[in-house]
């Protein structure tokens, strides 16, 4: 579109020209007004089509700027996400950590990953309702609201536990 207005735009700058040399050539007062007049209608037509052309070069420079801004953060967001690690848990759910860093808690938070594969980082906090005494309770991502059962973050904690199941006895039942 932007290739064939400014062909346009060039095309209108011959007959300004040729017109300009037809006023220059012009001995009568109503050739000249005549010529006159073509030439401020050509001239108008370059001034808007000039006009059409910086706004699309307006908008090109934006979007590229757009696009400019979107690669520097998937660079940075790459650069950042060797310092992560994808972690298989007992409970066969599937989430980042840090590699080296320890949260207040003792150890990294986990991270969705439904955002990291989105290139954003989103810590995954106890979903509401959950049993945060247990050894593995469910964790819920605020942004996409996955839930997942995962060990319980913090000193003292084993690894990857799973809750015992504690059987009653029977009252009736001899021991």
């Amino acid at each position: 579109m932007a290739i064939t207005t400014g062909i346009a735009a060039l095309a209108t700058m011959k007959p300004l020209y040729d017109l300009g040399q037809q006023i220059r050539a012009a001995n009568s007062v109503e050739k000249l007004r005549v010529h006159a007049e073509e030439a401020l209608e050509h001239a108008i037509n370059a001034r808007a089509q000039t006009a059409l052309l910086q706004d699309e070069r307006n908008a090109a420079v934006i979007e590229l700027a757009a696009l400019k801004a979107e690669i520097e953060k998937a660079k940075r967001f790459d650069d950042e996400a060797e310092n992560y690690t994808r972690e298989g848990t007992v409970t066969g759910a599937t989430v980042y950590r840090e590699k080296d860093s320890a949260g207040p808690q003792g150890r990294s938070p986990y991270y969705c990953p439904n955002r990291f594969r989105d290139r954003e980082l989103r810590i995954m906090n106890p979903a509401r309702g959950a049993n945060t005494r247990l050894a593995v309770f469910e964790y819920a991502c605020t942004r996409c609201n996955m839930t997942t059962e995962l060990p319980r973050l913090g000193p003292g904690v084993p690894q990857a536990p799973l809750p015992r199941v504690i059987q009653k006895r029977s009252p009736f039942e001899r021991r």
